[in-house]
């Protein structure tokens, strides 16, 4: 919860003043409804807005760039941002300098990139003569001109990128010809810092203003949308519901632990707690007050809760990388979860609530007891409770344990279940490449001819049964919206699935090449994995090598 709806963007000055600014469609409900801005409206809600001082935009989603590292191929990611982006936030660069606004002009764009601190020490080894220097991205030259603080990822939590380029160079690095002046492409997050005057409604009674004129400015639009601004954290805001309702989900199996491990120690200062009724009659007949005497066991039930919760600090510290392991390799997310002083400060008041909610009981039966028939050795009239006390607590215990385990065995179930659902087609022995020749700027024919090219070469290894390529995954729930080429059939023999595919020898691999959208499936014998690594990057023309094959189910 810390890192994906608590912590504010590191390395940002004044985050609590940041506004986003999102078009609304009253005629859709939820994450739906809310849409990102486009370039010009971009443009015009920055030159034509009177409650910000400043407002950047950024592209909301990353950019998969091929980078020519010595005639290697290799994938990175880039974010697209405005010219004042950095200047905005406040963020300065730890090496040269960042993006300004004469790098951003769509008249006279600058290739120039920002590198991410990360990806500046673990690829270029903290060179400290990089600037200047170009790097080959998509078969463009662009020229280093500073790299970014430690720390500072932008403003998208689970994100971070490989660098940083102007707005205006989106079209050659996307290849997406009249990006920058189409009006339907909605693909930037606009964030305002609130001037010291203006305030949230009225920021958003101007964005629904603002958005009322553009329409009136270009009625062919015919959109009839409206706009409101959300204050700006790392979850873009039409999408915070759905975080906070899974992490709502996670504290609450968190409560229900830390229940069942209250109710332990509860049962175990209880009988501590009878056990020491004579030491608490001793101490009242010395002089003790019966405050004084709740206030030892609680000062007690506290400590442990403390020594507790620094074991548990301890014990996150070392286990969330172990977790953060577990995540796919081929998921490019990014999240850190430092400890920070948001966790130090709720594990503090955690641990002392329920030192003092479930000591307290204890505290008051001990300094209760009767002095005289404990100093006597007789029988304490309220053992019987006592025992009530913590069976009800042990019941408890039971019934929670007993909750989470069926909440947690259907969960496990339903993750079998699912791994093991028959999609129709063979899916073992499955590897697969990324390829991307439309961002090189090839034309449709010649997107064809390479994969044509490719898918012959090929099929001339022996052991390979066919090869074919489609413009998306089976299964894949991305929409392929940047096609280039339409689906080819190829040799449908024993699987069953009417489309790219063909059947297989248990001894062959099937490759998927694919870029968003276009995908080449290519079955070869294991033993073949490394020629078809070498030989089908030999087309890949306009200078760019090889790009990663990641073999999969081997």
């Amino acid at each position: 919860m810390n890192a994906l709806l608590l912590r504010p963007p590191t390395g940002v000055k004044a985050p609590e003043q940041l506004q986003e600014v999102w078009i609304h469609n009253p005629r859709d409900s939820g994450a739906q409804g809310y849409l990102p801005l486009s370039y010009p409206d971009y443009v015009y809600y920055r030159d034509h807005n009177q409650s910000f001082e400043e407002m950047l935009a950024y592209d909301f989603e990353p950019h998969l760039v091929i980078w020519n590292k010595s005639g290697d191929g290799q994938t990175v990611f880039g974010q697209i941002v405005s010219g004042n982006f950095f200047s905005s936030l406040g963020v300065n660069a730890v090496l040269g300098r960042t993006i300004s606004a004469e790098d951003d002009q769509t008249a006279n764009p600058q290739p120039v990139v920002v590198l991410g601190y990360a990806f500046w020490r673990r690829y270029l080894g903290s060179d400290s003569t990089i600037l200047g220097k170009t790097l080959m991205l998509n078969g463009a030259n662009y020229s280093v001109i500073g790299v970014a603080p430690a720390g500072f990822t932008g403003l998208l939590v689970g994100f971070e990128p490989d660098f940083w380029a102007p707005t205006a160079m989106v079209e050659q690095i996307t290849r997406d010809k009249g990006r920058l002046s189409n009006w339907g492409v909605h693909s930037l997050i606009a964030i305002g810092r609130l001037k010291r005057e203006a305030s949230i409604s009225g920021a958003r009674a101007e964005a629904g203003v603002l958005e009322h004129r553009i329409e009136m400015d270009h009625p062919d639009l015919k959109r009839n949308y409206d706009a409101t601004v959300f204050p700006a954290t790392l979850i873009p805001a039409p999408f915070r519901v759905y975080v906070r309702a899974f992490t709502a989900l996670l504290m609450a199996v968190f409560g229900f632990v830390l229940l069942i491990a209250c109710a332990n120690v509860a049962s175990f200062l209880l009988a501590r707690a009878t056990g020491r009724t004579r030491e608490m009659a001793v101490r009242s007949a010395l002089g003790a007050a019966r405050s004084r005497l709740i206030q030892q066991m609680l000062v007690e039930s506290t400590l442990l809760s403390s020594l507790a919760g620094l074991l548990g600090l301890i014990l996150a510290y070392f286990t969330a990388p172990l977790l953060l392991a577990l995540k796919p390799a081929s998921l490019p997310v990014t999240l850190r979860l430092p400890i920070d002083w948001r966790v130090l400060v709720f594990t503090l008041i955690v641990s002392l609530i329920c030192g003092i909610a479930f000591g307290l009981t204890p505290a008051l039966r001990s300094a209760s007891a009767p002095v005289a028939s404990n100093l006597k050795d007789e029988t304490q009239p309220a053992g019987l409770r006592k025992s009530r006390l913590r069976s009800l607590l042990i019941i408890g215990e039971v019934a929670t344990c007993t909750v989470l385990l069926v909440c947690a065995t259907l969960c496990v179930r339903s993750l079998r279940n699912a791994s093991s659902i028959n999609p129709g087609f063979n899916t073992r022995h499955v590897i697969a490449a990324t390829l991307d020749p439309g961002s090189l700027g090839y034309s449709e024919a010649q997107v064809r001819t390479f994969y044509e090219q490719l898918s012959e070469h090929v099929r001339a290894f022996p052991g390979v049964t066919a090869a074919s390529f489609t413009d998306h995954r089976p299964l894949d729930l991305r929409a392929s919206t940047l096609s280039s080429i339409q689906c080819t059939p190829s040799q449908t023999k024993t699987m069953g699935y009417q489309s790219t595919y063909c059947g297989l020898r248990p001894t062959t691999f099937r490759l998927w090449v694919f870029r968003c959208c276009e995908v080449a499936t290519l079955f070869l014998p294991r033993a073949s994995k490394e020629a078809v690594w070498q030989s089908s990057m030999r087309p890949w023309p306009n200078g760019s090598g090889k790009t990663k094959i990641h073999w999969a189910n081997e």
